[in-house]
């Protein structure tokens, strides 16, 4: 009879030895993975031409014109046809810092990238420091609870695949991670402790998310939410006040041009069902554990009625399930990413961790073993696939020939592949960095000055045009360009065009 127990005690034993090795496994995969990316994406001695993730060069032209003292926002209908679709403490808070390089260190405008990446990899280091800190102060039993446990569900957290290239890329998305995370923070003391003190500063940074990219409003409202069924009127009340009245005051002071290009500038872009679907499955096989840990809180939460109780949990459930409401519209958006289920990614694994202490441990520690190897077992397949990419270094050679040939070639020019058209590129005023959302309005009917870039070569306007294999030139180049140049490698086609009035 006592053989039985001894054998059920030396198999969790070895269950959660198993599950610790796997979290350790998965973790290092991670770091490593993650290592990789930023060795191919960062360097102190070249500056690399490339984008990490989609429309960077949109957010790398409009830091361009903060450094140049010039509007970041521009009526896009307009001559060069850029857009800036973030909000103003992200184009202020990077384009602060890279000036400062600039000057401090005499840089060129092509370092612009590379200090813009580091300034992201040190947001998402400190994004990470809180992180772990709610994690430590917040998971006080259960597995978690163990330091190797809760250390390498941090490292996963923060190094999986679903961060990837947006922790090293020139975007809003981690600085807006980093406020909404520690106002969450607060959020969760405040319902510990019921220090209402907590709720000004909480609000403030809500708002400093907000203000670096206008679509970081789930945390927020996920934490609304809590305080209202938890009837917490005062702390709601001043949340919703405080927040309110910066972000309306924000849109009044910032005037027309600023609202346009901030809440409408992409109300032509289609919702595509299929897009969000994908964006999904996306998000879930970087990071595998988004499933388990929600559907576990789920179970849990309602088992642990009355949800009083566990207020921690609440508020995590709360937030994970808005934001996944969110993300399955705005991710089915034309161009939209998987970048969405980021904030869902860390409530829902800060959620698990919390709810640990009351699971069956073999189940339990079977999920996590099971996540872990898929984690591994993606990552492995890296060289193999598209989806964890790691080096887009290609790029870089494509975009310096296009320089140099450009730096021979008369202006202006465009050419149509975005990133060429950046101010280290393409040298010459103005720079047709087109908006993403160009075409979408195009197609809507909206006017554009001059008939927009096709009109303006129509009328001859660009003495250089450069065409890349995604474009065939329209009929009327017949008459007015003539094809002088041209450069194709393994992944690009590059036809340039000169004007015929102006060539030799």
């Amino acid at each position: 009879m006592l053989f039985l127990p001894q054998m059920s005690e030396r198999a969790e034993d070895s269950l959660q030895k198993i599950a610790k090795i796997s979290l350790f496994t998965a973790a290092a995969a991670c770091v490593v993975l993650w290592l990789v990316r930023i060795y191919y994406a960062l360097s102190f001695f070249t500056p690399f031409m490339m984008v990490t993730t989609g429309l960077e060069e949109e957010s790398l032209f409009s830091v361009w014109k903060f450094t140049q003292h010039q509007a970041v926002y521009a009526d896009p209908y307009r001559i060069p046809f850029a857009a800036s679709y973030f909000n103003w403490a992200y184009y202020w808070f990077y384009g602060s810092i890279t000036s400062a390089c600039l000057h401090l260190l005499h840089l060129d405008a092509i370092w612009i990238p590379t200090i813009g990446r580091l300034v992201t990899l040190g947001l998402t280091c400190v994004a990470g420091a809180m992180f772990c800190l709610t994690a430590r102060e917040f998971v006080t039993a259960g597995l978690f609870a163990q330091r190797p446990f809760r250390w390498a569900w941090c490292v996963i957290a923060v190094t999986s695949p679903l961060i990837g290239f947006w922790s090293i890329t020139v975007r809003p998305d981690i600085g807006a991670l980093l406020f909404e995370w520690a106002g969450l923070y607060l959020i969760l003391r405040c319902l510990r402790n019921q220090d209402n003190r907590l709720i000004v500063v909480a609000a403030l940074l809500f708002y400093l998310a907000w203000a670096f990219k206008q679509s970081s409003v789930t945390i927020v409202t996920g934490s609304a939410l809590t305080l209202l069924l938890f009837r917490r009127w005062r702390p709601l009340l001043t949340l919703c006040v405080v927040w309110w009245s910066l972000a309306v005051a924000t849109l009044v002071v910032g005037g027309h041009t600023y609202c346009e290009c901030l809440l409408f500038s992409q109300r032509h872009l289609p919702l595509v069902m299929s897009m969000a679907f994908k964006n999904a499955l996306r998000a879930e096989f970087k990071n595998p554990f988004l499933v388990l840990c929600l559907a576990a809180m789920l179970v849990l939460l309602w088992k642990a009625r009355p949800l009083r109780s566990r207020p921690a949990e609440t508020a995590l459930v709360l937030v994970a399930s808005f934001s996944i409401c969110f993300a399955l519209v705005t991710a089915g958006k034309a161009g939209a990413n998987d970048n969405y289920y980021i904030p869902v990614g860390w409530a829902v694994m800060l959620g698990f961790a919390l709810a640990s202490e009351r699971m069956h441990a073999r189940w339990l520690q079977a999920g996590l073993i099971v996540c872990s190897w898929l984690i591994v077992a993606g990552i492995a397949l890296t060289p193999t696939g598209k989806t964890f990419y790691y080096n887009y270094r290609g790029q870089d050679a494509a975009h310096r020939l296009i320089a140099d040939k450009l730096a021979h070639l008369p202006g202006p020019a465009i050419v149509t592949d975005r990133y060429s058209n950046l101010p280290w590129v393409q040298t010459i005023a103005p720079h047709f960095v087109l908006a993403y959302t160009y075409r979408y309005d195009r197609s809507a009917g909206i006017p554009f000055e001059d008939g927009g870039w096709e009109g303006l070569a129509q009328q001859g306007y660009f003495a250089t045009i450069v065409y890349d294999q995604m474009g065939n030139p329209p009929p009327f180049f017949l008459d007015k360009y003539t094809l002088v140049d041209e450069y194709r490698d393994a992944w690009s086609d590059f036809k340039f065009y000169r004007r015929i009035q102006s060539a030799p």
